[in-house]
């Protein structure tokens, strides 16, 4: 990618960012996100944003790469045991959810009624989803899955416990601090999914 590319693509996310957030996705559009950004609607495409989505979904990449969220992962590839792989899972996934809240509200709020959005959101669910599975069929082969659960319907809870609407439940309507949330969660998730001898989670 050109420097002069990259450039206008950095210019539009930051851009975006700030109206996004400050008002919703509904409300703003691509000419006034160029606009802000000081480039022409001809730059929007051809930084290869055909829609409002798209570049959505890009701007929740680059803050993921721009605020070095793949720290936050490498315990779970440094875990040892399936049962620490699912906690360490767990911490990730609401951590990141904490620097991403507001850009996962308006990914969902564009969702409900665009099919780009849609799709982007569909995508990073399966992300977490796939996190979960991975953790949980480790922790399964090390024969820490309790019985009264099957791999799948313990992803389907917990990515249902870990989803942004229980976080925006929780920490930012409620005023949970984010490691009550971990803290919490993994206490359930000690008590019901897994068999193995108690331990707090890791904030």
């Amino acid at each position: 990618m050109s420097t002069t590319k990259e450039q206008t693509r950095l210019r539009l996310l930051d851009a975006a960012r700030k109206l996004l957030l400050d008002r919703s996705f509904n409300a703003v559009g691509l000419e006034e996100i160029a606009a802000a950004a000081g480039v022409s609607r001809q730059a929007v495409y051809k930084s290869h944003y055909a829609s409002k989505a798209e570049l959505l979904l890009d701007l929740v990449r680059h803050v993921h790469v721009s605020d070095n969220l793949d720290e936050l992962v490498q315990p779970i590839r440094e875990a040892k045991t399936g049962v620490a792989m699912l906690e360490q899972t767990l911490v990730t996934i609401v951590r990141i959810e904490e620097r991403l809240h507001e850009l996962s509200m308006a990914l969902i709020a564009a969702a409900a009624f665009d099919a780009g959005a849609a799709a982007a959101w569909r995508d990073r669910v399966e992300v977490r989803r796939g996190a979960l599975r991975a953790a949980l069929v480790r922790t399964k082969a090390d024969g820490h899955l309790s019985a009264a659960w099957s791999v799948d319907e313990a992803v389907d809870m917990l990515l249902a416990l870990l989803s942004v609407e229980t976080y925006h439940e929780l920490v930012v309507q409620n005023g949970w601090k984010p490691a009550r949330f971990i803290e919490k969660a993994w206490q359930m998730c000690q008590d019901s999914v897994v068999q193995a001898p108690k331990r707090r989670a890791s904030n």
